[in-house]
């Protein structure tokens, strides 16, 4: 697929599939879709939010607010398997982080109060998966960003879309990973897939600002109506 052939909107960030499916975000986004990683990321002592990387170019890499990054090291500050934090703004060899699903600035910030270096980084990113996400529902749904009174910036909320979005990325990462009809992930399947099918029978798309400007498109209308 070109660049020119993919979807200028989407429906979801990897944040959201973070903050729905935190624990497995780094198993499922796959490490071929990887944007960056560095093992000498530092945080300043009076900056505690943003991390910086002499050998990386977040922004080049194509690095974006709602995109996901894990801190791994040092392990005396990022425990375990490390911690996952959304990327709230960009700057050339920098990213400004917060705590996923928070708005900037709460929490307990991402470094000690003295700073940190030599701060190992990882963003993969699940954006393949989100486009090709946000394409089904606007197949689905009549959703064309080429109609006018069909955009997705005609949308009434798409706070149900998002939910279907993630959904569907998870169900489709769940899937790709379940190696039999048993074990955690493929549990977690099935559930997905049970959640996914009900979200969809139960999506109703709206037009305008009062949700009233065409005929509402569920999956049972779905006929543009030009």
């Amino acid at each position: 697929m070109s660049q020119s052939d993919r979807l200028s909107t989407v429906y979801a960030s990897d944040e959201d599939v973070a903050v729905r499916a935190a624990g497995d975000f780094v198993v499922l986004a796959p490490a071929w879709q990887k944007l960056a990683q560095g093992t000498d990321g530092a945080f300043a002592a009076g900056d505690l939010w943003t991390l910086s990387s002499p050998s990386a170019d977040f922004q080049a890499a194509g690095v974006r607010p709602g995109h996901v990054v894990l801190l791994r090291k040092p392990s005396t500050a990022f425990k375990g398997s490390g911690e996952l934090f959304a990327i709230a703004s960009v700057s050339g060899g920098s990213v400004t982080l917060r705590r996923i699903g928070m708005d900037a600035g709460l929490g307990a910030p991402a470094s000690p109060s003295g700073g940190l270096t030599a701060v190992e980084f990882l963003i993969a990113t699940l954006g393949p998966q989100i486009e090709e996400a946000s394409f089904e529902l606007n197949r689905r749904f009549n959703i064309d960003p080429n109609f006018p009174g069909r955009t997705p910036a005609d949308l009434r909320d798409a706070r149900d879309l998002r939910r279907a979005c993630v959904l569907i990325v998870l169900a489709l990462r769940y899937a790709a990973e379940t190696r039999s009809d048993e074990g955690d992930f493929a549990l977690k399947l099935r559930q997905t897939e049970a959640e996914l099918s009900e979200a969809l029978s139960r999506l109703d798309v709206r037009w305008g600002p009062q949700g009233s400007d065409r005929q509402p498109a569920d999956v049972f209308r779905t006929r543009i109506e030009r």
